[in-house]
């Protein structure tokens, strides 16, 4: 169908229909997705069968998809395969959601539009799990060390200019202490002194 998944749909003319719409949406395009849960990368099927029952229109949501979480724990790729199904009942405006069956999940569709994008991203919203981790703490691990080429590519720290730092203060140290040796700003205040004595003589 035209118009992508972003498009506001008629409701009403699709329930009516019993129309069935089968979408490949990527990730970064579903509306409402945390990002720093999700990656972004991806795509998600959506095949969405419309209807009407009870006197409301719903929508049968079907998502099939490969998505990339980050684990809350090493902050490092998580892949997780999503494959869910719900019956959702599809209304106008908050009273019409007060008098649907309690038994139903509702979804807002504003004026009776909607958009598939929307529609799948709450759906997905509810598949993920509220703290993405991995379930293994050794993949958190494999996540977190950096890859042998990396390793292998990263130079080494350059040699020191003025040699081993040992050599490098000794000769520092013996340079002051010739220094200290050397200068001596009274030496002469004895001569002096004995000089100044023979002459009041």
């Amino acid at each position: 169908m035209p118009g992508g998944a972003s498009k506001l749909r008629d409701v009403r003319k699709l329930a009516d229909a019993r129309a069935t719409i089968g979408l490949d949406i990527p990730v970064a395009e579903l509306p409402g997705l945390p990002g720093e849960l999700i990656s972004g990368s991806g795509v998600l099927h959506a095949h969405v069968q419309f209807g009407r029952e009870q006197g409301f229109m719903v929508a049968q949501v079907v998502l099939r998809g490969q998505l990339e979480l980050i684990c809350q724990r090493c902050m490092g790729p998580m892949p997780l395969p999503i494959e869910t199904s719900s019956p959702v009942l599809l209304v106008e405006s908050e009273a019409d959601a007060e008098a649907a069956p309690v038994e139903w999940e509702t979804y807002l569709a504003a004026e009776g539009r909607l958009s598939l994008a929307a529609l799948a991203a709450e759906e997905l919203l509810l598949a993920l799990p509220v703290v993405p981790l991995h379930a293994d703490g050794s993949a958190c691990k494999a996540a977190a060390e950096p890859a042998p080429e990396a390793l292998a590519a990263k130079p080494a720290p350059p040699p020191s200019a003025g040699g081993p730092v040992g050599a490098g203060t000794s000769g520092a140290g013996s340079a002051a202490a010739g220094e200290q040796a050397t200068t001596r700003p009274f030496a002469d205040l004895r001569a002096l002194l004995d000089g100044g004595a023979k002459t009041k003589t």
